[in-house]
This record gives C-alpha cells, sequence and structure tokens, in this order.
C-alpha cells in the first residue's frame, strides 16, 4: 500500500491571505503558496509528457501566473 504524506490542513482564510499577498507582489507569500502545493507539483510533473523538470517549471510558471491574475 501506498504511505500517504499528508501536509497539516490550513484554513481557507489563510490560502486566501496568501494569494492576496502573492497579488500584491510579495515575494515570500509567492514562496509559501509554492511549498503549499509542492507536493501536488511535483506529483503532476511525473505525469506530463515533458521531462519531469521542465514539466515542473511549467507548472510553477502557469502556476504563479495563475495567482497574480486578478
Amino acid at each position: 500500500m501506498e504511505k500517504e504524506n499528508h501536509q497539516p490542513a490550513i484554513s481557507d482564510y489563510e490560502i486566501t491571505r496568501l494569494i492576496h499577498s502573492a497579488r500584491n507582489k510579495e515575494a515570500a507569500a509567492m514562496l509559501q503558496l509554492l511549498e503549499l502545493f509542492s507536493t501536488d507539483i511535483q506529483n503532476s510533473s511525473q505525469c506530463a509528457r515533458l521531462p519531469t523538470e521542465e514539466a515542473r517549471s511549467e507548472i510553477i510558471v502557469n502556476f504563479l501566473e495563475l495567482v497574480s491574475l486578478e
């Protein structure tokens, strides 16, 4: 059976606060969001039809662009 690695839960309020801070170009908030979703980014990059590092970079760029949209 696959071992699950659960991250601590984060509230909707905290995610919303991080997104608003990231939209205001706060680097620390952007880094926290990337850290929060790092496992999902890594798992998704392994399913892409690209080299893993290239897929990971594409996902991160797209994620940051999405967060920056207003």
